[in-house]
């Protein structure tokens, strides 16, 4: 039997149906310490019978690295398992040392994370402290499971860890719950649907998304543009609405039985900004994704396929907006590229993300 503790600074509802799977596995025994989140960030708790043992304290995202209470607890049950995973992140590095103590103490608890190739700054940006830490990490745990195989790739490129203790799974979502609800089907002819789905914040370029929107309507008047998602910057959406009722706002949504009708309205998906599991979420359901080129992208970018389920655009206003209405109206294109989403979805299922993590702990 496999013992981890999964130590969970903010635990959002994809997290914790991934990890569910986990702990469904006969070989695994799961706990998962978590914090109580992100304040006022456009997140959703979900409340569910988990086959993990949860233990939540009252600490928030921010504070959950440099807290007594979580050292404290952590130190009264660190011996109890195989291995202990901790967010390899910068606000995380005092719990990180806290940790590396007790390791000495208990030799036989290992430390892993599942985290991005570097740790990163403001906007994306890669500074030197930056590759400094990475590498301190890298070299002090015992092992590290990236998000795609590309990191990995990237990561050893660029000698940031040793190869035998670097490890990939691809991030994913609950495509087993999605399946309850949908089975694939092409976007509905008579209707042409772009839907964005995420949290309401700054990083998803949501201004931009209202401006694109305006601009395809003018040559597609019956285009409609459903959201999915809530937070701080919601103004921008709710602003948009007073001025077009063809957009339709659904507000924060996590089960996937409400999900599944918009998805499946939707001819593809569009979040200008920052991109992560989103991608995983539009090609679960067979759409095609669309962001813009950036630097705050997570490492799902990596399954889009240019011109093939999707696209990072790179151009100009002007050519990025040619590039959404020519996929928009092109049907037979419209068609392989959720035909090509699908077929990643399937690549990308959570089932395959338990065999790989479990595999890289053994």
């Amino acid at each position: 039997m496999l013992t981890i503790l999964w130590l969970a600074p903010n635990f959002n509802h994809y997290k914790a149906r991934f990890l569910n799977h986990l702990a469904k596995d006969k070989e695994v025994q799961l706990t998962v310490l978590s914090g109580s989140g992100r304040q006022k960030m456009g997140d959703k708790k979900l409340n569910g019978d988990w086959s993990f043992k949860q233990v939540q304290l009252e600490v928030t995202k921010k504070d959950f690295g440099n807290s007594k209470l979580v050292k404290q607890h952590l130190k009264s049950i660190f011996s109890d398992f195989d291995w202990v995973l901790i967010p390899a992140e910068k606000k995380n590095l005092p719990l990180f040392l806290f940790a590396l103590r007790l390791r000495k103490t208990y030799p036989s608890s290992r430390l892993f994370s599942y985290n991005h190739p570097i740790l990163k700054s403001k906007h994306g940006k890669i500074t030197f402290l930056d590759k400094i830490l990475t590498k301190f990490y890298y070299r002090k745990l015992d092992r590290v499971v990236f998000y795609t195989e590309i990191s990995r790739e990237w990561a050893l490129q660029e000698k940031l860890i040793s190869p035998e203790k670097s490890y990939w799974a691809n991030n994913t979502i609950d495509t087993i719950e999605i399946g309850k609800y949908y089975t694939f089907e092409l976007p509905p002819r008579e209707q042409c649907t772009v839907v964005f789905i995420g949290r309401l914040i700054k990083s998803k370029r949501l201004e931009d998304l209202i401006l694109y929107y305006k601009r395809l309507k003018d040559d597609l008047p019956d285009l409609k543009l459903e959201i999915i998602g809530d937070g701080p910057e919601k103004s921008v959406i709710e602003s948009a609405i007073t001025k077009d009722n063809s957009i339709i706002w659904h507000g924060t949504l996590i089960d996937e039985a409400k999900i599944a009708p918009i998805m499946k309205r939707a001819s593809l998906i569009f979040i200008p900004g920052h991109s992560g599991l989103s991608v995983n979420h539009a090609f679960a359901y067979g759409r095609p994704y669309i962001t813009i080129d950036g630097q705050s992208h997570a490492p799902e970018i990596t399954y889009i396929e240019n011109g093939k389920n999707g696209f990072v655009l790179k151009g100009d206003f002007n050519s990025n907006l040619l590039t959404i209405k020519s996929l928009l109206t092109n049907r037979q294109e419209l068609e392989d590229f959720c035909v090509n989403a699908n077929s990643k979805g399937k690549d990308l299922s959570v089932l395959n993300w338990v065999e790989k993590m479990k595999s890289s702990l053994l």
